[in-house]
């Protein structure tokens, strides 16, 4: 890296504070690396009553900030349904607008940046400096996000809608693989994928972490019979995790263990949050702090069934040395073994046996939770991701790392995305 520190510009679709998602706590502590070392500006949508937040991160960075409320419900549906002609994904054109085009603009007018890194491929749509690098953070590969919804889906019209995305976003993503000048991913098989599509772009694995101190083991027992499973509901994988289990997994671990008892954490629209309720099934809504119902969970569920890159509810559940159960999918990326670091399940049936297992199994429930824990204190604290973070600035500015179709990406703009 340069002896002077960088001029680092983030753009970001969600304000990452406070981090209550895998996307803003992946942001918020990366950001928070950077800047340590870096002079580091962050340009983000920010809801509008949200502004209250913006203070609590001026205190480490920089932070400019467009006012935007994301479309929900009716609204979200009729610009769904109003994008089926548009060449362009529709998430490219939720995420788009003038507002956020114009501060870009300023920062370039006014910042010589050596980097500009922004948070998700939708943001290529937008016209960015041409004079630095620009780094793509993948915190999916989205348009495997599409296919597998679409795979997963009950509904026709949601299955069509995802085919339809996934078909847009898929030419989309990989033609921006090759236009940036690095990219960043989750997993050694994400970047298996980019590699194959875009072979003379820098790609480096930068893991989703977890802070090993907040997230530290507690010397307490877990109150019996206790399942959590945690993630913010309105975003669809999630919401679908929780269908799945309160459904289809849930009923068969009662019928064995009536005692049982379920808390869904997570914040989510009041109806989404009803449909939950079924018996022995808790749900709390958005908490500022998910620890205390990790702590006294004895089982710790990841029944994720679409979705993409990892997911943050692993690392920081095997931090706290909790047993848990997964699907594949759920903790696909995190370099964990099934029988070793956690149980995997991908059937309804097998699913409840492994919870049902941990029940009544603490010395297994324990051997999980410490191997976990020694994994996760070896390969995912934030201090390594943000390394990693930097080696692959260092080479791209190097001017080492390649010339794909075009290194230092111009001002290729939104016409053409």
């Amino acid at each position: 890296m340069t002896e002077r520190p960088l001029r680092i510009l983030l753009i970001s679709t969600q304000f990452p504070f406070p981090p209550r998602s895998g996307f803003t706590t992946r942001v918020y502590q990366l950001a928070l690396e950077l800047a340590s070392r870096h002079e580091v500006t962050l340009l983000s949508y920010v809801e509008p009553d949200g502004v209250a937040d913006v203070e609590r991160v001026r205190e480490a960075m920089r932070v400019e900030t467009v006012e935007y409320r994301w479309r929900t419900g009716s609204g979200k549906r009729l610009a769904q349904l109003a994008s089926l002609a548009s060449p362009r994904p529709f998430i490219c054109r939720l995420m788009h607008t003038p507002k956020m085009q114009a501060a870009i603009d300023a920062l370039s007018a006014d910042d010589g940046f050596d980097v500009v890194q922004v948070e998700s491929s939708p943001l290529c749509t937008f016209r960015l400096p041409g004079n630095a690098s620009v780094i793509l953070d993948e915190h999916n590969i989205e348009y495997e996000v599409f296919a597998r919804m679409h795979e997963t889906e009950c509904s026709l019209a949601r299955r069509s809608f995802n085919r339809l995305e996934h078909s847009r976003f898929r030419s989309f993503e990989q033609r921006w693989w090759r236009r940036v000048d690095g990219c960043l991913v989750t997993s050694e098989r994400e970047e298996r994928v980019v590699r194959a599509h875009a072979p003379r772009t820098p790609v480096a694995v930068v893991p989703n972490g977890v802070d090993l101190e907040y997230f530290g083991p507690s010397e307490s027992e877990p109150e019996p019979q206790t399942v959590v499973f945690n993630g913010v509901l309105d975003y669809r994988p999630n919401a679908d995790a929780a269908d799945y289990l309160v459904d289809v997994v849930w009923p068969l671990i009662l019928a064995r263990c009536p005692e049982a008892r379920l808390t869904i954490v997570g914040r989510g629209e009041p109806a989404t949050l009803r449909a939950l309720a079924r018996p022995g099934v808790t749900l709390t809504g958005e908490v500022a702090d998910v620890r205390p119902f990790l702590r006294d969970a004895a089982v710790v569920v990841v029944p994720i069934r679409m979705g993409g890159g990892t997911r943050l509810k692993v690392v920081e559940g095997l931090a706290m040395e909790k047993a848990m159960v997964s699907t594949s999918l759920g903790c696909e990326g995190v370099n964990v073994r099934g029988a070793e670091h956690l149980l995997i399940a991908d059937e309804p049936p097998t699913f409840a046996d492994a919870v049902v297992t941990l029940f009544g199994n603490r010395p297994l429930a324990r051997s999980l939770g410490s191997a976990g824990r020694e994994r996760m204190e070896r390969e995912y604290s934030w201090a390594l991701a943000g390394e990693r973070q930097e080696e692959l600035y260092r080479l791209v500015l190097s001017g080492a790392g390649r010339s794909g179709e075009s290194a230092g990406m111009t001002t290729r703009a939104a016409a053409d995305a």
